[in-house]
């Protein structure tokens, strides 16, 4: 009995030792990266071979380092890891082969180069051989390619007479890479990773996260993503940044903690509002994601986990400003302070999750009966803000709008015009 006792002991002490080193790992491989984009990459390389002493990179974060240590100029190391990169699975030739990264290998070790390219190119062909939609995966990683290609000449421009030519061409890239998006999805739902390989479906998200502009796309390839819950097909990662990238553009809490509060510099100061906020690792872990203490690091800030009690203080919070708000802009209304009713208003459609679908319409009508007595144009633009958020939050009807009499001011207004188009 003591032996199996001791046995079973052992065994804790090896899982709680492992978790814990995998806990260190992925704190250092998060600071790394911020470093990285600090551009900082002596420091970033520093701590990814410390992370590297508890366990070996995956290919992307061996692809990563091989990066920063040919803009360090070390090619021993930069080649080193490259070809652990490969070996490993990077399966990305195309960009491999524009990568500004690697300019430094490229000039001055072409022959070592010439080698490492013509086993990125064997091996893709290999691996598509592996996939059923091969065509499709390379047209996606190409429109993602073209977007990163334009950026990158964004960020290292100095000629203000180009500027305005390269934003164009970034604005032209992005509506054509959204249109294929659209048709992509059309026609075959959300494409798995058997389809189009884990690049293909990560950099065909990459596309839809960064739509913002048209919120209803978003939420369409959400709901085929979620088709693939359950299967090997989804990456899990990615179905989480999208689902709080909605949750948030529709102006709700996130779910999972994915959004942050920028503050520059590549750093951010803490998480967006998130619902029931002590669930969140619980929900991570499912999704197979790190704990959130681990995922701020990548954004530079600390992070520790609360308890039910303190979630709900913090909602209630939250909820109370709101109504305070709320309140005050309804007695600034019948003060006719249209100003600070505008202001009262507006600061409390900032708080995620605070104001609920009455009140958004509620506000609507208070605005749209403003514009009758003050010809200023922005209460208009309001009432129209909170009619469009219903309106993409799927709460909206044509009849809600027209049996509404207050807003006849907002008849001859495009966005109104628009509005009941969408609508039919």
């Amino acid at each position: 009995m003591k032996s199996i006792r001791l046995i079973f002991f052992c065994i804790l002490i090896y899982i709680s030792s492992n978790a814990q080193s995998n806990k260190t790992y992925q704190s250092l491989i998060a600071q790394a990266g911020l470093l990285h984009l600090q551009k900082n990459p002596k420091k970033a390389v520093q701590l990814y071979e410390k992370a590297f002493e508890i366990q070996q990179p995956d290919a992307l974060t061996a692809y990563k380092v091989a990066g920063i240590y040919s803009l360090n100029h070390d090619s021993k190391k930069a080649f080193q890891y490259l070809r652990r990169s490969l070996s490993s699975g990077w399966t990305e030739a195309d960009w491999l082969l524009y990568d500004p990264y690697f300019d430094y290998l490229r000039k001055n070790d072409a022959e070592k180069w010439k080698e490492i390219e013509e086993i990125a190119i064997a091996q893709e062909k290999q691996y598509e051989k592996t996939l059923k939609l091969p065509a499709l995966r390379k047209e996606i990683n190409l429109m993602c390619l073209n977007d990163q290609k334009l950026r990158y000449r964004k960020s290292q421009n100095t000629d203000e007479s180009l500027a305005k030519t390269i934003d164009q061409q970034i604005n032209e890239a992005d509506s054509f890479n959204l249109i294929q998006a659209k048709k992509i999805i059309k026609q075959y739902g959300w494409p798995k990773i058997s389809d189009i390989g884990k690049d293909g479906q990560n950099n065909l998200w990459l596309i839809v996260q960064h739509a913002d502009q048209d919120v209803l796309f978003q939420n369409e390839a959400l709901s085929e993503m979620e088709k693939l819950i359950g299967t090997k097909d989804l990456n899990m990662e990615n179905y989480a940044f999208l689902y709080d990238r909605v949750q948030c553009n529709l102006n709700y809490r996130q779910l999972y903690g994915t959004q942050v509060i920028w503050s520059g510099n590549g750093e951010a100061s803490g998480f967006r509002p998130i619902i029931r906020e002590n669930l969140t690792n619980e929900r991570r872990n499912k999704l197979g994601l790190q704990p959130l203490e681990i995922y701020s690091l990548i954004y530079g800030f600390s992070y520790q986990p609360i308890d039910s009690g303190e979630s709900a203080k913090r909602e209630s919070a939250c909820n109370s400003q709101v109504k305070e708000l709320l309140n005050n802009a309804k007695k600034a209304y019948k003060a006719k302070e249209f100003q600070k009713t505008y202001d009262d208003y507006n600061t409390a459609s900032t708080f995620l999750g605070g104001m609920s679908n009455n009140d958004n319409f509620e506000a609507s009508i208070l605005f749209s009966k403003i514009a009758k007595v003050d010809k200023d144009e922005k209460y208009k633009g309001i009432a129209l803000d909170f009619l469009d958020l219903l309106y993409l939050r799927g709460r909206l009807t044509k009849n809600m709008l027209l049996k509404q009499s207050d807003f006849r001011i907002l008849y001859q207004e495009k966005r109104w015009i628009d509005l009941l188009k969408k609508l039919d």
